[in-house]
């Protein structure tokens, strides 16, 4: 059987110490036992003790399934920026978006003979809500529009594919719609998008409102999701489908010691 290559699961943690405590242990243990594969946690420049914290996981980054990053400077989450880094900083041939929120699970089996059989695909880690057709539109539409089980930016693919996309797109006001307008940009390039359901608990489920805590605009989800949506869509009819072009590296460091742009 052909190796897939190396996997890198991209988190991202801004004042989410009270979640990571919760999925890091159990992630990088899934990792660990699966082998040739990694976690890269970027701190978002957190202040909820986050980088003393991870202190305790010193054998995890000297053996490589950790990459720790930590942004200092920015007052605010910005989800694109913050993914980018992860993902910029990571090893992997595939990069995988996992959520502060999300275990892993026994998934990396499964997304690596999906990848075996297909190598050039997008793998959508969501699960949706068996229940959907029996809830009100009411629910559907205001409440919890997802109706899945907290995974919906559970994304992989393989990282030539993100470079080619620019990756997520940095123009997205904060924390909504960056991982569909990334799907939709990918399948509009010509990647075909497989989705895989979880077992088990997938996620630490979060508020509308938790999620916009820390971006610092005036806009609730719903009115930032709008707005996103338009912008993604006015790209993906212009065929511009390549995100961020310009972008200039940010400042980090990695793993405690070493000052590195991304």
């Amino acid at each position: 059987m052909r190796s897939t290559g190396k996997i890198s699961y991209c988190t991202t943690c801004k004042n989410r110490l009270w979640q990571l405590s919760d999925t890091l242990p159990d992630n990088l243990r899934r990792v660990t036992e699966a082998g040739n594969s990694e976690i890269v946690l970027v701190n978002y420049n957190s202040d909820d003790e986050l980088n003393t914290w991870v202190r305790q996981f010193q054998s995890h980054i000297e053996d490589g399934t950790l990459r720790y990053v930590h942004e200092q400077t920015e007052p605010y989450f910005h989800a694109s920026k913050a993914k980018n880094l992860a993902h910029l900083a990571a090893t992997g041939r595939y990069l995988v978006n996992l959520d502060a929120d999300n275990y892993i699970g026994d998934t990396i089996p499964t997304w690596r003979a999906l990848w075996e059989e297909q190598p050039d695909t997008l793998i959508h880690g969501f699960s949706p809500d068996k229940n959907r057709k029996q809830r009100s539109e009411e629910e559907l539409v205001r409440v919890r529009p997802d109706s899945g089980n907290g995974t919906y930016g559970r994304i992989g693919l393989p990282r030539t594919r993100f470079a080619a996309l620019g990756g997520y797109d940095e123009q997205l006001l904060p924390s909504v719609h960056e991982d569909q307008d990334l799907m939709d940009r990918a399948a509009a390039d010509g990647l075909s998008v497989v989705r895989t359901p979880q077992p088990g608990p997938a996620a630490i489920r979060n508020s509308h409102r938790e999620t916009m805590r820390y971006s610092g605009i005036p806009l609730d989800w719903w009115d930032a999701r709008e707005l996103n949506k338009e912008r993604s869509a006015e790209n993906i009819r212009l065929g511009r489908l390549t995100a961020n072009p310009g972008r200039s590296p940010v400042k980090v460091m990695l793993n405690f010691t070493e000052e590195t742009e991304l």
